[in-house]
């Protein structure tokens, strides 16, 4: 699991005012509101298994429609094609060498993948293995992400920053209302014990170190801290869903983790109902919410590629709690021009986002673009930063900027080319094709 060196969280961790009072415990299996347990096998993929773990879970709590069985997505299609997809400009990296499905990785990850419209798929059409064959690697080599037909379309990520333990009110509350949440912690093999009926973990020792992500399912106030070794100072631990087997930890591969555990985040994945096949993507940030720049404003260009194209959506990230935003469509006509407001203002849409994330927006009007038809979609955020995919090291060296793609502004009127920076705005759009 790769440890989060990108700026992206500090504000997020801001605790946020409850809605109702919290249950002293809380099971999302008493709902069937979770998937079962999975067995990644190996190191490395636990932050796909986790993302994963999330969307289901969300799927089940919107009781959307699931034929009377569980959502079972791949684990493999996200594992495989962050790193190897045929497209290099999409695909991670890692200092890691060797080893594919070893390959660390975070929740940032699944969501850049999803939010591209790269995936997810069914388990049954791209099954999970721990070891691929040389066939299974080229059969896989041949196909971009997009060959498996999607099951299932990612539209909000909702991300808590920082340590956990600290906004612990808000994680729950995120629980209850959309499901299970995936976590960073460090897992050390000789830290879990079993004491009596639990199974048990706690190690205080490791500071700010995180190596694996897992997915909180529920909590118990009372849970004692005697069964806990070592001992830590409060009573109350969460209902972790691991991705180990069953075999491994209480009721069948979940464990009990103190609340004094220092952990990072809290993600939240939202599915969306209605999972159009027809869904067409525009974005140039591939590899997603990397980094952030210091503008107020940030606009994307695009030109369509097919004839009689819906817009309906745009999508970005909000890198703070309650950040307020302002959304503007432009048609720019057949000619590209160098300002991305230079053109006919189709509609604009205002609004503010609970949580930092990703969020999927719909416009309050749609519009009918022709093949070749540029259009600029314009984003104000408020706290004056945009994220941004950009290039870090062993993680988006990948990354790659064209000039008269990307804008940013401070004022909304004067714009500088993301070339500049080298550096791309995560704002999509997506049109309903014929």
């Amino acid at each position: 699991m790769k440890k989060l060196f990108i700026v992206i969280v500090i504000l997020a961790s801001l605790r946020l005012t409850r809605a109702f009072a919290l249950p002293v415990s809380y099971d999302l299996r008493d709902y069937g509101r979770v998937t079962s347990i999975k067995n990644q096998g190996i190191p490395g993929p636990c932050w796909s298994f986790a993302a994963i773990t999330a969307l289901e879970s969300n799927y089940l709590t919107q009781k959307l429609n699931t034929n009377g069985k569980e959502p079972d997505l791949s684990e493999l299609q996200i594992a495989y094609y962050c790193y190897k997809d045929p497209n290099p400009e999409r695909n991670f990296n890692s200092k890691r060498t060797s080893g594919l499905l070893s390959l660390e990785g975070n929740i940032f990850m699944p969501v850049a993948f999803m939010a591209r419209l790269s995936g997810p798929t069914d388990e049954r059409f791209l099954q999970y293995k721990t070891n691929l064959s040389n066939s299974e690697r080229a059969a896989l080599s041949k196909k971009a992400p997009e060959s498996y037909k999607r099951s299932m379309r990612l539209r909000e990520a909702y991300y808590l920053g920082g340590n956990s333990t600290l906004n612990s009110d808000s994680l729950k509350e995120l629980i209850m209302k959309h499901g299970a949440a995936a976590v960073s912690l460090y897992s050390d093999l000789n830290s879990y014990h079993v004491k009596g009926k639990y199974y048990t973990y706690y190690q205080p020792d490791k500071g700010t170190q995180i190596n694996h992500l897992v997915a909180i399912a529920g909590w118990d106030d009372n849970f004692s801290r005697d069964n806990f070794t070592p001992k830590p100072k409060r009573d109350g631990a969460w209902l972790v869903k691991n991705s180990w087997g069953t075999l491994r930890g209480t009721n069948g591969g979940y464990f009990w983790m103190s609340y004094d555990q220092h952990f990072y985040g809290g993600a939240v994945l939202i599915a969306d109902p209605n999972n159009n096949l027809r869904l067409k993507h525009y974005g140039y940030d591939d590899l997603g919410w990397c980094s952030n720049i210091s503008y107020s404003w940030g606009a994307n260009i695009f030109r369509t590629e097919t004839n009689k194209e819906r817009l309906k959506e745009v999508a970005f990230y909000t890198p703070s709690n309650n950040c307020s935003y302002e959304v503007y469509v432009y048609d720019l006509g057949n000619n590209k021009l160098k300002s991305p407001t230079a053109g006919k203002l189709l509609t604009s849409k205002q609004g503010k986002i609970e949580y930092a994330g990703y969020h999927t927006i719909n416009l309050d009007e749609s519009f009918t673009l022709n093949k070749d038809q540029h259009f600029s979609i314009v984003l104000k955020l408020s706290g004056s930063r945009q994220p941004v995919e950009n290039v870090n090291k062993d993680y988006s060296e990948n990354a790659v900027c064209h000039a008269g793609e990307s804008y940013f502004s401070n004022d909304g009127k004067t714009w500088i080319d993301g070339i500049n920076f080298n550096c791309n705005t995560c704002i999509k759009a997506f049109t309903l094709t014929r």
